[in-house]
């Protein structure tokens, strides 16, 4: 009874957010103010009750990381400058909360792998930088701070699913690879007349990045992690 209870709950709070995230990218595409202040403060907290009633053992770090996360898309939708930098402070630090549990999460037998996966996205990275350097101004020190972050991250996924292939980690790079694109769309705002069509772009990647990280650390923390060695793509 208790399990069909939450089997519903969690159905509910996943329909709630998938549909919320579609009226969010329209509002964000017609630039509607009034509706973006309305179901952008929902995305966050209909996906943590998602994680909260799916969830056998919640961890408490990748909550606290989803409220920095919410605070600082909060605190974006003023798209004022001051309040920008006071965002990204804020998903800085949801970021670092992130890395910290995949660290934790997920070991690698040596650095190699993280070597090796980081070097397309420091390419990326470095290029997108180059580029956008005179036309973001004070704002590039704070994109190279995320961009590193990206960078390690990214390294780290994409190294943890070459060495095990398992669905778990592929939740973990398909996650950091669409946060890297969400970045590089918002440089190409610099360059584009249109920004709101790229707004509506990089919240769609945001909502399922943050998705498919939430299916990373239900696996995760999921008794059931510690006999999953090497789990095959097929079984996806």
């Amino acid at each position: 009874m208790i399990r069909k209870l939450d089997k519903r709950l969690s159905d509910i709070f996943i329909y709630g957010f998938v549909i919320v995230s579609i009226i969010e990218i329209i509002a964000e595409f017609f630039n509607d103010v009034q509706l973006i202040w309305i179901f952008k403060p929902m995305l966050i907290p209909l996906l943590l009750a998602f994680y909260v009633v799916k969830s056998k053992k919640v961890n408490l770090v990748f909550v606290l990381s989803l409220l920095f996360s919410w605070i600082a898309n909060l605190i974006f939708i003023s798209k004022e400058t001051n309040d920008i930098l006071l965002g990204s402070f804020f998903f800085l630090v949801y970021r670092s909360l992130i890395i910290y549990l995949v660290f934790k999460l997920v070991k690698l037998p040596t650095k190699i792998p993280l070597i090796l996966g980081s070097i397309p996205f420091l390419f990326i990275y470095t290029t997108v930088c180059f580029l956008s350097f005179e036309v973001m101004g004070n704002s590039i020190l704070v994109f190279i701070v995320h961009s590193l972050f990206i960078v390690f991250l990214g390294g780290y996924s994409l190294g943890s699913f070459i060495i095990t292939p398992s669905r778990s980690n592929l939740y973990l790079f398909v996650s950091t690879m669409l946060f890297a694109v969400s970045q590089f769309v918002f440089v190409l705002k610099f360059y584009s007349r249109y920004d709101y069509l790229l707004h509506s772009v990089a919240m769609l990647l945001f909502v399922v990045a943050q998705f498919y990280l939430t299916k990373f650390i239900l696996i995760k923390d999921s008794p059931k992690t510690k006999y999953e060695f090497v789990t095959s793509v097929k079984e996806l």
